[in-house]
């Protein structure tokens, strides 16, 4: 049986298609033969482990947590995650806004606006978001496997 969910953080769109743009242009830059070799390697190599970080949590049964760091999906770092164990657990619909004042998506407008499904732990009037998607069924199903890991009960916001 297993004795832990893993909620894997999902990336920001901005910084999923900042990274892309970074890397396919450093992958480039690795060709330009003007330039000294190890300075290209080594804006590539730096690119590269941006564009592979993530982070996510490791919820357990004994409720020892763990805020993992990966790198293509491969765990190389942990440190503990302090919550503490919820009430109940509750899946809900929250938008989320962004400030584009700080680059040239401000011409689109100032405020750039996301509505994901949240997977949040409740213990008295305190939250903490463990889990956050665009999918109904994902956050349904991450909500599912915590409830009966932890044996707290689910409130889904969404069907009331």
């Amino acid at each position: 049986m297993i004795n832990y969910v893993i909620c894997k953080q999902e990336k920001a769109l901005k910084g999923k298609i900042v990274t892309s743009i970074v890397l396919i242009f450093s992958f480039l830059f690795l060709f330009n033969e003007t330039e000294p070799f190890l300075p290209r390697l080594i804006v590539f190599i730096i690119t590269l482990l941006i564009f592979g970080f993530s982070t996510s949590y490791k919820i357990s049964s004994d409720f020892n947590n763990q805020k993992l760091f990966s790198f293509f999906g491969i765990h190389f770092f942990s440190a503990k995650l302090d919550l503490d164990f919820p009430d109940y657990i509750s899946i809900f619909s929250a938008s989320f806004s962004l400030n584009n004042d700080w680059s040239t998506v401000s011409a689109l407008g100032t405020k750039e606006r996301h509505d994901k499904v949240v997977v949040r732990f409740f213990k008295g009037n305190r939250n903490f978001t463990v889990y956050k998607t665009g999918r109904y069924e994902a956050a349904v199903q991450k909500a599912n496997e915590l409830s009966a890991l932890l044996n707290v009960e689910v409130q889904d916001m969404m069907k009331e």
